[in-house]
């Protein structure tokens, strides 16, 4: 297996010195394997992509620098509104663009990394085109209170989802794909170019079209508004909005040992009249892509669409997201989490809440500290019949320059020694099935430098190049001639499905005959203080719960007031220690998940994760709690339990 220098494509200007310094590892990868793990580039090529300017600079200042690579109408206009001048934006450039980030756009951008949702084989969804995007829109609900739910499946005309009037509450829904729903009902919101949004009145109106005697016709309903995602008996956006907003809370569905649930109204505000719920649905080729790496984008249109919905009857506004990559910094500075600071500081009545992952026992974390002159190795089970692209993001204390990392495929020679400013692929530039990017200084986070392994699926019906499955090795070697000051963490990205999707992938993780010796006798519930293991379940919190713009859920046990072992915890790289609060997400070791509304008639269906996690805590904030709540824990440990549990 030869090793080579990466394919130099139309996106990289490796023509300037140091070209890999600031740029994405994953537009690197992508450049130089034709694109080929996001189902390749179609005309016109345009990529969805985030961008942070610098202090000062404008949407113009961009455009007129980006060499053509970039038109007005390739920005939502929510981003080009009068008045407004974000530093965060999203936008739809061709290659033009990335080649002037280090020339004459190197003094307004201050990073960019594509947003493109990873293609299985056999893909049922095509990626988002790009759109064409108009001026701002203003869409005031007209409501106290704004609930906003980005999520997949909303079930509008459930009965958990009414006013006192029996009529839908939720006063907006955007369907972020252009060939999705409600496609006769609704229009492409003008701004964001792509998708349909429909009204409150709309919504209402299929509502009452499939009504006769006051039986509700579901099926007719949703299928007459091409919501194919309704199909399914659960959801998990029926479920999280439910959880969030719904009539009946999740505690008055829990019963204990002497009493049975007691099926009681809620009666707070997040399930007023005066609460007024937004739903963006996010496109299907992206909710196919577990590893999210098309989040950015997608959550930071979704939260602006949201934000658009606000008027001056708006006193508060609390937006729920339940999903999360494994992959970043972890400390706090990935671009979706500044951007959650900026909205924060625009918006002072915005409260965001995320989950914290459910990746505290599944192997995809290490830490380890390198003395001078020594390496250490990581081991990567990588799956067969994997059919998805599968990475490993290395994440290395700031200007550790004398660390050089070298890759072991399973049963084949390893790499050369990797440096800094290396990008190397194998077996062959033209069709590669491996690549390594060490960027010098990354787009992916301020702090430290990343080092990206990428492989291609290991399975397919079709021929191409196909990563070998097995263990790979990832050895480290620290050539200065003093220890490192700080630990390398490394984390492996989300590979298994997301709810209703297909299941296309098989997540990779880490091996460590030190990570669970004893697992014979009694499987280990934590890490073990001192232990040698270079595996760790500490420090899993997903990648956008690791700033301070959000507040983060994690789980745990109703029964026994315990961290249940799936729920992802902290310490993280920067200054956050773990969650904000846990809240309940099992209801027994025998009852894993918690009840809440399926997507027809009284169903309820039950959910597992910290995903029912963090709309409990949006509940509890809109009803104007301050978290965590009074329950105690039973042993204080800030990076599982954060400041507390909340109660039922």
């Amino acid at each position: 297996m030869s090793w080579q220098p990466i394919a130099h494509g139309a996106h990289v200007n490796w023509a300037q010195p140091e070209p890999l310094k600031g740029l994405d590892p994953y537009l690197v990868w992508a450049d130089g394997s034709g694109f080929a793990p996001y189902g390749g580039l179609k005309p016109p090529g345009k990529i969805a992509t985030l961008i942070e300017l610098k202090a000062g600079k404008t949407v113009s200042d961009l455009v007129a620098q980006s060499g053509g690579g970039l038109q007005l109408a390739d920005i939502p206009g929510v981003y080009r509104a009068p008045g407004l001048q974000p530093r965060f934006l999203t936008a739809w450039p061709t290659a033009a663009f990335f080649r002037r980030l280090k020339t004459t756009l190197k003094n307004v951008v201050a990073r960019a990394e594509i947003s493109l949702p990873v293609v299985p084989e056999r893909p049922r969804f095509s990626p988002p085109a790009a759109p064409t995007c108009g001026a701002a829109v203003n869409r005031g609900i007209q409501r106290k209170t704004l609930i906003g739910v980005i999520d997949d499946g909303c079930a509008f005309a459930h009965y958990h989802l009414r006013d006192s009037a029996g009529n839908t509450r939720v006063c907006r829904l955007w369907d972020q794909e252009q060939h999705g729903a409600f496609a006769h009902q609704g229009v492409v919101p003008k701004d964001f170019g792509r998708g349909h949004e429909v009204s409150g009145a709309q919504l209402q109106s299929l509502v009452d079209r499939f009504t006769r005697h006051n039986a509700l016709d579901e099926d007719a309903c949703y299928g007459t508004a091409d919501y194919d995602r309704l199909r399914r008996a659960a959801t998990h956006g029926a479920h999280i909005t439910d959880v969030f907003a719904g009539q009946v809370p999740v505690g008055s569905l829990v019963g204990s040992a002497a009493l049975p649930p007691t099926w009681a109204d809620a009666n707070d505000v997040a399930s007023s009249d005066e609460a007024g719920i937004v739903f963006v649905q996010l496109p299907r080729a992206c909710l196919q892509d577990p590893s999210g790496a098309w989040l950015d984008v997608h959550v930071l249109d979704a939260l602006r669409y949201i934000l658009s919905c606000a008027d001056e009857a708006t006193e508060q506004i609390i937006v729920n997201l339940s999903f999360g990559p494994q992959r970043g910094p972890n400390d706090g500075t990935a671009m979706l989490e500044k951007a959650f600071d900026e909205l924060g500081a625009e918006f002072p009545n915005l409260t965001l809440t995320v989950a914290a992952g459910n990746s505290f026992s599944g192997r995809g974390h290490a830490m380890f500290k390198l003395k001078a002159g020594v390496s250490k190795t990581l081991h990567w089970q990588v799956m067969p019949g994997d059919e998805t692209p599968s990475f490993v993001q290395l994440w290395l204390p700031q200007n550790a320059h004398q660390l050089e990392v070298k890759i072991t495929p399973p049963g084949l020679p390893a790499s050369p020694w990797i440096k800094p400013g290396d990008a190397l692929v194998s077996p062959d530039t033209a069709a590669p099935s491996c690549g390594v990017i060490y960027s010098p200084h990354t787009s992916r986070g301020n702090h430290g430098t990343m080092v990206l392994v990428a492989l291609s699926p290991c399975f397919s019906f079709k021929t191409k190049p196909l990563a070998p499955h097995g263990i790979w090795q990832i050895e480290v070697k620290n050539k200065a001639a003093t220890p490192l000051s700080q630990p390398i963490h490394a984390w492996v990205d989300r590979d298994d499905f997301n709810l209703g999707t297909m299941v296309r992938g098989r997540q990779s993780y880490f091996l460590d005959p030190l990570y669970d010796p004893l697992r014979y006798l009694k499987s280990a519930i934590d890490d073990t203080p001192g232990s040698a293991a270079l595996v760790r379940r500490r420090g899993t919190l997903t990648g956008i719960a690791t700033g301070t713009g959000a507040l983060v859920a994690a789980g745990y046990r109703h029964s026994d007031h315990k961290h249940v072992r799936y729920s992802s915890a902290g310490p993280t790289r920067g200054p956050r220690t773990g969650p904000s609060c846990e809240a309940v997400t099992d209801q027994s070791r025998s009852l894993p998940g918690l009840l809440a509304a399926g997507t027809r008639g009284a169903s309820v269906v039950r959910l597992v994760g910290t995903s029912v996690a963090a709309p409990q805590l949006a509940r509890w904030v809109t009803n104007g709690r301050p978290p965590p709540g009074p329950v105690p824990p039973l042993h204080r440990d800030a990076q599982l339990e954060g400041s507390g549990l909340l109660p039922l």
